[in-house]
């Protein structure tokens, strides 16, 4: 009798305890999960993306947007440089380098002087100088170049199969500056006109310059430089000249 009453405790004891479990777990259930409209239980879950990855991605795109926006912005307000005006900007003949007591050299051309001052053209202006503090006053040598053909590079001349003739020589510049263009002119003569009877002209194989309007040449030549030439040139057959004349021309821009 008093194992049956044992055996119907401990029946009860575990009874008891299983059933505040299911109410433990059922509590807290309640709290992680919501009933819908429907009285549907809903269960919360992470989320199957990665949703904190995805807002930094969206934020690191507004700032490249962002960005973007900014530098579309500024070359909208950027100033843009007229090259055709630049190249009406001429640089000032500089004729005079005037040397001061603290050794100061301003290179300008003297404009005005008087017995106490004197004002200078310069690059940047006119400046006005009080004589007292000049040391001394040089006339500076314009910069321009010096063209002309390389003696010590004898200009050969060939007769060619169809009768035309080449002339293959060496040119070099001296001066102080770059000549643009630079091209070898030969003139056909004879004694009866005051005007050559037949002329043709090459450009010399010289150094590429980019110039401000865009142009691209490959005739520069600077200075202490030297550059070739190759003149093909075909004489009509009615010509019949007597002496022949070479120069060369060329221009400056910067």
């Amino acid at each position: 009798m008093s194992n049956y009453i044992k055996y119907l405790l401990i029946i009860s004891m575990l009874f008891m305890a299983s059933c505040g479990t299911k109410k433990v777990v059922k509590s807290q259930a309640q709290k992680n999960n919501q009933l819908d409209s429907d009285g549907k239980l809903i269960v919360d879950s992470n989320p199957f993306y990665p949703l904190q990855e995805s807002m930094m991605d969206i934020q690191n795109q507004m700032l490249d947007l962002k960005s973007k926006v900014i530098e579309y912005e500024s070359r909208l307000h950027a100033p843009k440089i007229n090259m055709d005006l630049l190249k009406l900007m001429q640089t000032p003949d500089l004729k005079h380098e005037i040397i001061m007591q603290n050794g100061t050299v301003i290179q300008g051309t003297i404009l005005f002087e008087n017995t106490d001052q004197m004002i200078i053209k310069t690059r940047i202006g006119q400046l006005t100088i009080e004589k007292e503090f000049i040391a001394e006053i040089k006339e500076t040598t314009p910069l321009e170049p010096v063209i002309a053909f390389d003696n010590t590079y004898p200009i050969e001349e060939r007769i060619n199969d169809d009768l035309s003739i080449t002339y293959v020589g060496k040119i070099e510049n001296t001066g102080l500056r770059r000549g643009d263009f630079v091209r070898v002119i030969y003139h056909f003569w004879n004694n009866d006109n005051t005007n050559p009877i037949f002329s043709d002209s090459c450009f010399v194989a010289g150094q590429n310059t980019v110039y401000l309007n865009g142009v691209v040449s490959d005739a520069s030549l600077e200075p202490a430089e030297t550059a070739t030439f190759n003149l093909n040139i075909k004489l009509p057959s009615s010509i019949e000249y007597e002496y022949i004349t070479k120069e060369i021309h060329w221009d400056i821009f910067d």
